[in-house]
């Protein structure tokens, strides 16, 4: 049976929406892609991931800086606090039934956050001699490499060290949650990719827009194949 997998989804101004690269990856990949609302209700939240298979925590907004502590800082983008507390509660719930999650730009960032973790609000005001990480170029075009740990699931899923990936983030993850470990990186130190420390389920980050890039860089869609896999597994 193909399993299902909640993609979180952007809303502002009354509407929901979600990139087409998501599901069309996840369906790709062989699972069943459902948009998940920020509801406010936990306990439909709740229910939503018994129903689920696995969680795909998409790209989007800013993370609110006081959901880690901290007042805002000049350059912080346009944050969405109702998104922010629906997934954070996605995410804790979903971590405590081991249900497989696969984190987007935002999402590893979400991710991260959600499990005791900090950001950067702004990398080229917080991080000495950053490179550039909003690219102004396709969205489907990898613009720079990332280098990937040998000892790590992701490793095991892409096969290479070096990977190249597109770049659509000022925000990134600063101090790690004790529950995940860096497992890639950028040129200049940032970190590219996350998981879990403990290896006891399918849970990975990446900063990267993969859903962007699949259809021309086939080696992505192993990230979403990876996900449905440890889905179809539950």
């Amino acid at each position: 049976m193909r399993p299902l997998i909640a993609i979180t989804c952007s809303f502002t101004d009354g509407r929901m929406f979600l990139n087409h690269g998501y599901y069309e990856a996840v369906e790709k990949a062989g699972g069943i892609p459902v948009g998940a609302a920020p509801l406010r209700d936990k306990e439909a939240l709740s229910k939503l991931i018994d129903r689920v298979d696995g969680l795909l925590f998409s790209g989007g907004p800013d993370v609110d800086p006081r959901r880690f502590g901290e007042n805002p800082k000049p350059a912080l983008g346009e944050v969405n606090p109702l998104r922010d507390e629906a997934e954070i509660f996605l995410c804790r719930e979903a971590v405590k039934r081991k249900k497989p999650i696969l984190g987007i730009c935002r999402g590893i960032q979400l991710i991260n956050v959600a499990l005791g973790g900090t950001l950067y609000q702004d990398i080229q005001s917080e991080v000495e001699k950053p490179m550039k990480h909003s690219q102004q170029a396709p969205r489907w075009y990898a613009s720079h490499d990332v280098v990937v740990s040998r000892d790590s699931l992701l490793f095991r899923i892409l096969g290479s060290e070096r990977v190249a990936v597109n770049s659509f983030h000022h925000q990134a993850v600063k101090d790690v949650a004790e529950a995940l470990k860096p497992v890639a990186f950028s040129q200049d130190g940032i970190v590219e990719a996350v998981e879990s420390v403990s290896g006891e389920f399918f849970l990975l980050g990446v900063q990267w827009h993969p859903e962007e890039m699949w259809q021309e860089y086939p080696l992505q869609l192993k990230l979403f194949e990876a996900l449905v896999q440890a889905a179809s597994e539950k």
